[in-house]
């Protein structure tokens, strides 16, 4: 929710929510039917346009359809909830196929969790307006901007309030939007807890964006300025609409789920981070964990990641018109390291390039990235390697894209996946670049991490 609710009076008044124990449900509307004691609540409640059905779609699969066809301006809700059940959940995923639709009411929706609201029946409350008002955690599936540009990302909420000052998003790297996806909000600990965001391709498909933050109950690097909100320990969970594209316009929001779901027997997704440049105070830092091949000049740097994953990332910098004509990055693991435990499956990274127009090279603090392969190598204790290369054009990209690399191809290439020593991250293939004088391209890699197959 980024619409921030400016609370003149806010009382400690939480509507009663009763616990019947930590459990699952789950709904499919099969039958075009609710089997779930659904309740539906939104923000505004002024106009009663905000509505709720279950429509049969090809294949005579039914799925439930949120509808509001009324401006925000002219009283129409700006967001809007459904909750399954009235089960608290501590651990807990919550699990949905989403449809992101084609039409001009871009928005946002998603799942929310731990979440606890009240009812302001006339808005004295807030001193904004009826409706409901809630915390929790929420993961958006983005599409404010298009079908054509995804992405997910996950808030906390307080009062109606977005209290994150950052938020940790990430883009979908597919140009196929107007489809659907299979989200996932994960919630799991008290403190801290870690709170993480899935996208698949599709229930039991591939993982196209993942992105996550831990809340504590001390100021976290992420809060707004002067925050440090208490975690949130239990709470329902449900799905959750939003239009606020342009104030609120076009009119309405047209959102589609099916298979709904919120489980508390599940182990939580694996995944092994390798590296995700959190932990680095500075240059020297980074620079030091990460090696570059070319004497007496650094190219790597810590990135402020302002682009969207996470808070820091790894900014590898390129001169490749001169001798190597390569540039890389290698992280040394202090002891071999063992990538077959736990099951994993492949090699995870994200990286986003540089591209500006043309025309705008010579104002540009790097002008544009030229096309030059981007690869990654790992190697072995006993100094087998295996390199891994995507072409040249995709350091042009300037959104963050995922790169899943099967650990099947790197073994396959003699690497012994028991005892993985190094791993690196360069640009280049060892020919001249077309760069221009002095000029530096430069990529951005984040969240290095062994990923797992999903549930």
């Amino acid at each position: 929710m980024n619409a921030r609710v400016k609370a003149t009076q806010v009382l400690a008044i939480m509507a009663a929510m009763v616990s019947i124990g930590y459990g699952n449900w789950t709904d499919s509307f099969d039958g075009g039917q609710f089997g779930l004691q659904w309740t539906f609540v939104s923000f505004p409640q002024v106009t009663g346009t905000f509505k709720q059905t279950i429509e049969v779609g090809e294949g005579g699969n039914p799925y439930l359809t949120f509808t509001e066809t009324t401006a925000v301006s002219k009283g129409g809700s700006a967001f809007a909830a459904g909750f399954g059940s009235s089960e608290k959940f501590k651990d807990v995923q919550v699990n949905a196929t989403v449809n992101v639709a084609g039409d001009s009411r871009y928005c946002y929706y998603g799942l929310i969790a731990r979440a606890s609201y009240f009812i302001d029946k006339d808005g004295k409350l807030t001193g904004v307006a009826p409706g409901f008002v809630a915390d929790g955690y929420i993961l958006h599936v983005d599409y404010s901007n298009g079908p054509a540009n995804v992405a997910i990302n996950i808030e906390k909420v307080k009062m109606n309030q977005n209290v994150m000052d950052k938020n940790v998003a990430a883009s979908i790297p597919t140009v196929l939007g107007a489809r659907s996806f299979y989200a996932q909000l994960e919630v799991v600990g008290a403190g801290p807890v870690t709170v993480t965001g899935r996208l698949y391709e599709s229930k039991g498909g591939a993982l196209l964006a993942q992105v996550s933050f831990v809340d504590t109950d001390a100021k976290d690097p992420w809060e707004d300025a002067n925050k440090a909100e208490k975690v949130f320990t239990e709470g329902l969970c449900g799905i959750f609409a939003q239009n606020e594209q342009g104030d609120g316009e076009p009119d309405g929001f047209k959102c589609t789920w099916d298979d709904v779901s919120a489980v508390s027997d599940f182990v939580p997704e694996p995944s092994f981070v390798i590296d995700n440049f959190e932990g680095y105070a500075d240059n020297a830092g980074i620079s030091a964990a990460w090696v570059d091949n070319i004497g007496g000049f650094d190219y790597t740097f810590l990135e402020p990641a302002t682009v969207g994953q996470g808070y820091k990332a790894l900014r590898l910098e390129a001169q490749n018109q001169f001798d190597p004509y390569t540039t890389d990055a290698t992280y040394t693991f202090a002891t071999a390291q063992d990538w077959t435990a736990g099951g994993a499956h492949h090699l995870s990274l994200m990286f986003c390039g540089y591209y500006v127009d043309p025309k705008k090279e010579a104002t540009d603090k790097y002008g544009c990235n030229t096309e030059q392969p981007l690869y990654i190598k790992v190697v072995d204790e006993t100094a087998n390697e295996g390199t891994f290369t995507l072409p040249g054009y995709v350091i042009q990209t300037s959104a963050w894209r995922s790169w899943d690399i099967p650990l099947a191809d790197i073994a396959a290439a003699g690497v012994d996946l028991t005892k993985v020593k190094s791993l690196t991250v360069g640009v280049g293939n060892g020919t001249k670049s077309d760069q221009q004088g002095d000029d530096i391209d430069v990529i951005f890699i984040d969240n290095i991490r062994l990923g797992f197959l999903a549930n």
